[in-house]
């Protein structure tokens, strides 16, 4: 394989990628990591969509090598041959990790270690009680909507949404925005082409207005932390950061919730495990992690030089996705019997969803106790939680990047919402000073066209207050 594959004949990457696009449609792309990695070793020529081939990590090792080498291997779009040569733009429709935007997801060196400062360091301001108590109050709200009736989709009603809430609350604005958030990030990852086109827009109306609210009236959250750090990023890179992180979060959390729940709904063994305190919430949430992760497949870093990535011939500025359920099930990393694994699922935190090296993931911390109070809050307000039909029912989401089930029937106990929480009592001013004046709503015009945006769409019509 010569240096310019996209001009050289005979290129495996260019002459015959394996269309695993094909395999997205009805959630069967866990089936085609073995025949990969018999077809061709730990490392695949593949197809993301039609003309947009890219070789497809397989191994552990693999995945670890190129996350860990980012000399070798950048995470800036425009180092991709096809950018370089001017057969793309970063701004073309692209699948998600193959655009560009002034975010620390697409930099490397000390550009990357400038942009993700503000976020590491608001993120690592954050106290475990606020984080518990936005969680909680946010999954109140959301099992709210639905308890009494004694029946719901957790994927639609809960799963999907709690992250955005949750999200919502830390960057500093009230929860009608959050149902906002929740839909159209949703919708951007919808086969609608028109409606994700929509909600892509409204997302960056969403981020732009929080951006310019919080510069006018900053508060206690990530948005004004980010925007008042030492590195003194600009309102167009807090943006671009504040968009990657809820695109990030989202759905991975979203799904990793779902996935979680769905075992503990399922599998009978390993509910009366965690009931009885043979294992560990966190662990139960490791056991997923390598046996249904939320993420499969995750574009992509570019090679900086030529490389040889197991046994395979990179060449420079070709496009490599890291195929994370297909490193979670590789066969090196079990032993003697098939079934074994070296190590149990639930006492082994070494899985790569977060990433590893310069880019592993800064909020890992805050999608793990999501999940965790996802699953407690539910447990706790629905009594006699079950699935609403046979598990081997239960289908996959037609996606080729995630991995989640596309509906979570459940039936429980009907049970009366929450009573409205008090208002806190007024602390005592200061000796002189008047009363604080309450907290007024966003009035940027792209907030309000993000709320408007929602209000009209009629998805969340029953939500009220």
């Amino acid at each position: 394989m010569t240096e310019r594959p996209d001009t050289a004949p005979g290129c495996p990457l260019h002459e015959a990628p394996f269309p695993l696009y094909k395999y997205a449609e009805h959630g069967e792309a866990e089936r085609v990591w073995e025949t990969l990695r018999e077809r061709f070793g730990q490392v695949a020529p593949v197809e993301l969509e039609p003309g947009l081939p890219v070789w497809l990590l397989l191994g552990y090792e693999e995945n670890l090598e190129v996350m860990r080498d980012w000399g070798g291997f950048s995470r800036d779009t425009r180092r991709w041959c096809d950018v370089r040569d001017g057969k793309r733009s970063p701004g073309d429709d692209l699948p998600i990790g193959m655009g560009h935007s002034s975010s620390a997801l697409y930099a490397d060196g000390a550009e990357h270690a400038r942009l993700i400062a503000p976020v590491a360091d608001a993120l690592a301001r954050l106290s475990d009680a606020r984080l518990r108590a936005d969680t909680t109050r946010a999954a109140d709200r959301l099992i709210d909507d639905f308890c009494a009736q004694g029946d719901a989709d957790l994927m639609a009603d809960f799963c999907t949404l709690i992250p955005a809430m949750v999200l919502n609350r830390l960057f500093g604005l009230d929860d009608h925005f959050g149902y906002a958030l929740g839909d159209l990030t949703a919708a951007m990852w919808s086969h609608d082409g028109d409606r994700s086109a929509e909600a892509a827009a409204r997302m960056r109306d969403y981020f732009a207005g929080l951006v310019r609210h919080k510069r006018a009236v900053p508060g206690e959250d990530l948005t004004s932390w980010m925007l008042g750090h030492g590195q003194r990023p600009t309102d167009a890179e807090t943006a671009d950061q504040l968009v990657t992180m809820a695109a990030a979060a989202h759905l991975p959390t979203a799904n990793l919730l779902g996935n979680v729940l769905r075992e503990l709904l399922a599998d009978d063994a390993l509910a009366s495990d965690y009931a009885g305190g043979g294992l560990l919430l966190g662990e139960v949430v490791d056991h997923v992690v390598w046996t249904a992760p939320p993420v499969q497949v995750l574009p992509a870093r570019f090679a900086t030089r030529p490389a040889v990535v197991g046994g395979t011939r990179v060449a420079e500025g070709e496009p490599l996705a890291f195929g994370l359920a297909a490193a979670h099930a590789d066969p090196r990393l079990r032993r003697g019997d098939r079934d074994e694994a070296a190590v149990p699922s639930g006492h082994n935190r070494a899985h790569l969803i977060w990433g590893a090296g310069e880019h592993r993931c800064p909020a890992r911390a805050v999608a793990e106790r999501i999940v965790e109070i996802g699953v407690e809050r539910l447990r706790a307000r629905l009594p006699g939680l079950r699935l609403a039909l046979p598990a081997e029912e239960l289908w996959w989401a037609p996606s080729l990047f995630y991995r989640g089930p596309a509906a979570l029937p459940v039936e429980f106990e009907p049970s009366a919402p929450l009573p409205a929480p008090e208002p806190p009592a007024p602390e005592r001013a200061a000796e002189g000073a008047g009363p604080e004046p309450a907290p007024e709503p966003p009035s940027d015009a792209l907030l309000v066209r993000v709320l408007r945006w929602w209000q009209g769409s009629g998805r969340r019509a029953r939500r009220k207050g």
